[in-house]
């Protein structure tokens, strides 16, 4: 089994560096170009559902799932620095279209109990290209009123968790389909996730995250809590 980020090894840690700078100057000496480099094809289990109905997505169906993901275009063709509202409810398709969204665009995650006004100032104050969502959110929030593009995902009903297709709202002719054979996807320096902080004012504030800084972050938690490929973290959404 051959494991991309095997360079990543803890043995060739610098004892006069820190542990993120470490990992961002061998990651910055690797062949690494982007997160497609970071996945692998291989038939072990990479994300699980709570439900345990069905089977597990592997890491292969994962790596060609986000090698051949892109947004389908209507009146935009996105491309790296756009970004993408990622308005879906917590689970394996939200797991999947965060790496996918990362993979190719910028990536804004928002909670999915907000309000249409919040997400309205949101997507304004943020240049969004559009908002992928599910079904039940976009007719509950009303989407198709704002002034941005809605996207939404259609969990597949059969095979491994987590994949998905996509298709429009008021859309008669099914899922959305398209070609595109030059996609230029996020490189180590390009933004890929945008978060939002309360800040301690009222007002809330932006946090950009390039490619290399989640790929260093999440080593140093891999190497920090001592991981190993057998670990499954479990993330549960809980509301008071």
């Amino acid at each position: 089994m051959i494991v991309p980020l095997r360079r990543l090894d803890a043995s060739r840690l610098s004892k006069h560096s820190s542990l993120g700078e470490n990992f961002d100057d061998i990651i910055s000496n690797s062949p690494i170009d982007g997160l497609i480099d970071c996945l692998y094809s291989h038939t072990t289990s990479a994300i699980h559902s709570l439900e345990a109905i069905r089977p597990p997505l592997s890491h292969a169906d994962l790596h060609f799932f986000i090698s051949t993901f892109f947004l389908p275009p209507r009146n935009h063709r996105f491309g790296v620095n756009d970004r993408i509202i990622l308005l879906v409810p917590p689970g394996p398709e939200y797991a999947v279209a965060l790496l996918a969204l990362c993979t190719n665009h910028c990536c804004v995650p928002v909670n999915p109990s907000c309000t249409k006004d919040e997400l309205n100032e949101d997507a304004s104050r943020l240049g969004a290209k559009a908002i992928l969502t599910t079904k039940e959110l976009a007719a509950h929030l009303e989407l198709q009123s704002l002034q941005v593009e809605i996207i939404l995902i259609e969990p597949r009903i059969t095979g491994p968790v987590g994949l998905f297709d996509f298709s429009r709202p008021g859309a008669n002719d099914g899922h959305t389909t398209n070609t595109v054979l030059d996609l230029k996807r996020n490189g180590l320096n390009d933004v890929s996730l945008i978060l939002h902080t309360s800040g301690t004012n009222g007002k809330k504030k932006v946090v950009r995250y390039t490619l290399r800084s989640l790929m260093v972050s999440a080593w140093c938690v891999v190497h920090s809590w001592g991981l190993t490929p057998s670990d499954v973290n479990c993330m549960r959404n809980c509301q008071s």
